[in-house]
């Protein structure tokens, strides 16, 4: 019986070192969280690994997402496939479908403001077109001549409503004759104030304000569905969904590599890591790898008790 005890033993408390030894170096990974001072000496294998290492741990995880999981290529496949190809599809044509059987008054009722902006913003930045188009049309030649005419004319019918004595004078300082001979020199004077205005800041505030403010009270007061407006049928909204399709995916496969850089995946990603709390990162790694952390330690019981039955039969042999 003494034998039996004396063989049993090394194996039963190399099983039991093996697998406490196992755990707490498992533990050890994650705890404690912060190091531990005695005497002003921080005490060994404080904080754990992983919090005393969790930087480069993030910088290293940021870095193989970055190389590995989220690259142009693998995007580019991503894209490219049919299912996701049809998805994105699907998503474009029900928000296409959205938009036209809606009324331009309810869009504009549910993103008032949203819309507002926008259409001050389009307005401001198609301002310049707009003032260079205006000055292009006074400057053509029969618009000048056509101005010049007008203001011949009003310059008579001015004249005509005038007074016997008023005329006379006029007529005896030969004004209406010299007003009329440099009316293209005031036409010119009068183009002239026109493009001053046109750059006035003030002036372009009050136009495109109004201008946006126009178009929102002829938005408010309709209330037909924009398909019926714009007279949009099904075949037409699908050639606009494909045309759509063909521009958003040609877009996202020319700009994978300036998204990618622009998001900075690695930094993303090791930032995100660096900033969770180190009992959530125990608690996802922990539910992630139970599994392999229970037969770390059965591995280890075991080939304690391996290591144990080894002494003890070794031990028995030299007797």
């Amino acid at each position: 019986m003494r034998m039996i005890i004396l063989v049993c033993i090394p194996p039963v408390a190399g099983a039991i070192i093996g697998f406490v030894t196992n755990a707490i170096a498992i533990k050890m990974l994650f705890r404690p969280l912060k190091e531990i001072r005695l005497f002003g000496i921080r005490a060994p294998f404080t904080p754990g690994i992983l919090p005393r290492q969790r930087k480069r741990l993030a910088q290293s995880i940021g870095g193989m997402v970055e190389r590995e999981l989220l690259t142009p290529e693998i995007l580019r496949q991503r894209l490219g496939r049919d299912d996701v190809r049809e998805k994105v599809k699907r998503t474009l044509s029900l928000f296409t479908e959205n938009f036209v059987n809606n009324s331009p008054n309810k869009l504009l009722s549910v993103h008032e403001k949203l819309i507002s902006e926008k259409l001050l913003a389009a307005i401001k930045k198609m301002y310049p077109v707009f003032s260079v188009s205006v000055m292009d049309f006074l400057h053509r030649r029969e618009i000048r001549c056509e101005l010049e005419s007008r203001g011949r004319i009003l310059l008579r019918n001015i004249f005509l409503k005038l007074n016997t004595f008023q005329r006379f004078f006029l007529s005896a300082a030969q004004y209406d004759l010299t007003l009329q001979e440099k009316m293209p020199e005031i036409i010119e004077d009068l183009t002239n104030n026109i493009e001053n205005l046109l750059h006035d800041e003030k002036v372009k505030k009050i136009l495109t304000e109004t201008a946006a403010a126009s178009f929102c009270r002829m938005l408010v007061n309709q209330d037909e569905k924009i398909g019926s407006l714009l007279n949009i049928s099904q075949e037409n909204k699908t050639q606009f969904d494909n045309f759509l399709f063909d521009k958003l995916m040609n877009e996202a496969d020319g700009q994978i590599e300036n998204i990618l850089k622009s998001i900075n995946v690695k930094a993303l990603v090791s930032d995100r890591i660096d900033s969770l709390d180190m009992l959530r990162v125990e608690k996802i790694i922990l539910d992630v790898m139970a599994d392999q952390f229970k037969w770390i330690n059965i591995f280890g019981a075991i080939l304690g008790f391996m290591i144990g039955l080894f002494q003890a039969l070794f031990s028995f042999f030299l007797r």
